[in-house]
Parts: structure tokens; C-alpha cells; sequence
């Protein structure tokens, strides 16, 4: 009786740590695919530093890259002009085929940026019954400004001891450095493009 009882403890034990654990101890094939579109107005500034909305799990994972790719970071509780670059970011489809040895997934993420802080593409986007559309629409706007879109996926297949937990939140980290990356080239890019002349 005693040792039934120890293995169903072990059993529940495991279980748990499956389930809501933060752990992956596998190898992976990760496979990251991006779409971006950008307008820009001549002269366009940059902002120093990156104000994220919303301020949700995602978007928090976001901010953390962006932290520590060395950038000043704030999260934002509702779309608002900022200081920083504007960077609207949302978990559109994630999907996770789970076992404890063998896991398969995708994510799809989108962002909208701002080199100058300017929420507008963003709010048009979030109120437009189209959104689609709102999202490939780029609007022209009083200020000298970099505007554009990201559409990220990240399809992986792990194999190891993973739990649930832990293989959403790479799925999401994955995705999440995918943003913050090529956030940070929209001004690279522009630099390069002016230093040519």
C-alpha cells in the first residue's frame, strides 16, 4: 500500500512538473520566416529607445530582448505617442502539439513600429473592421517617420524532456527575439542607406 501510494506521489510530482514547470531539455529545429513592409518620409528621425505596447506577457517578453540587446525600454498600458520608438506587439496564432519527449509548434506574431512614437497606424489598425487591410495601409502623418509592419513565424519540433510551460515560452522567446531584431534594423538600415548617400 505504502509504495503505491509513493509511486501515484511520484506520478502526481512529474505530472506538475510537466505541466506548469519552465524547462527545456531538448534539441530543437526552429525554422523563422518574416515579412516586413515599411513607408518612410524623408528625413525620417528615430527616437532613442523603444516604448512597447501592450504591456501583456508577450509584450513583456519583447521588452526583455530589447533590455538586453542594450536598449532603454518602456512598456506602454495603452497605445499612446511616446519618446521612444513605438513597437505594438500581438501573439496572432500559437499552436502547440505537446508530449513530454516530442513537441511541435507554431507562432505567429505582428508588430507595428514607429521610428518616432507615433501610435497612428496602430490605432487605425486596432479600430479598422478590416484589419488586413489596416495593417498593409501605410498612412501619411505630419511627422519625419519610419512606419512599418513585421509578421513573424517561428515553426519548431523539439525532442526531450520538455514541459508545456517551458516550450510555449520558447516558442514565444524565439519569436520575440525575431521582433526585437529586426526593430533594431529598421535604423540601421536607414543609417547605412544615408552614409551611401
Amino acid at each position: 500500500m505504502r509504495k503505491a501510494y509513493v509511486a501515484v506521489l511520484v506520478i502526481v510530482v512529474l505530472l506538475l512538473a510537466f505541466c506548469s514547470g519552465d524547462f527545456i531539455l531538448a534539441s530543437s529545429e526552429t525554422h523563422v520566416s518574416t515579412q516586413t513592409a515599411v513607408a518612410k518620409s524623408a528625413n525620417a528621425i528615430f527616437n532613442e529607445g523603444f516604448c512597447v505596447y501592450p504591456d501583456s506577457y508577450f509584450g513583456k517578453i519583447v521588452a526583455a530582448e530589447l533590455k538586453a540587446r542594450g536598449h532603454k525600454v518602456i512598456t506602454l498600458s495603452s497605445p499612446v505617442e511616446c519618446d521612444g520608438q513605438f513597437l505594438a506587439v500581438w501573439v496572432e496564432e500559437l499552436n502547440v502539439t505537446y508530449s513530454p519527449v516530442l513537441s511541435k509548434g507554431n507562432v505567429r506574431v505582428v508588430a507595428i513600429y514607429s521610428s518616432a512614437g507615433d501610435p497612428t497606424h496602430y490605432l487605425r489598425y486596432s479600430n479598422a473592421t478590416d484589419k488586413d487591410t489596416a495593417l498593409r495601409t501605410f498612412y501619411t502623418t505630419e511627422g519625419a517617420q519610419l512606419q512599418a509592419y513585421i509578421i513573424a513565424e517561428v515553426s519548431d519540433e523539439s525532442r526531450g524532456f520538455i514541459s508545456f510551460k517551458g516550450y510555449r515560452n520558447y516558442l514565444l522567446r524565439r519569436a520575440a527575439e525575431v521582433i526585437a531584431h529586426q526593430a533594431e534594423r529598421f535604423e540601421l538600415d536607414e543609417k547605412r542607406r544615408t552614409a551611401r548617400g
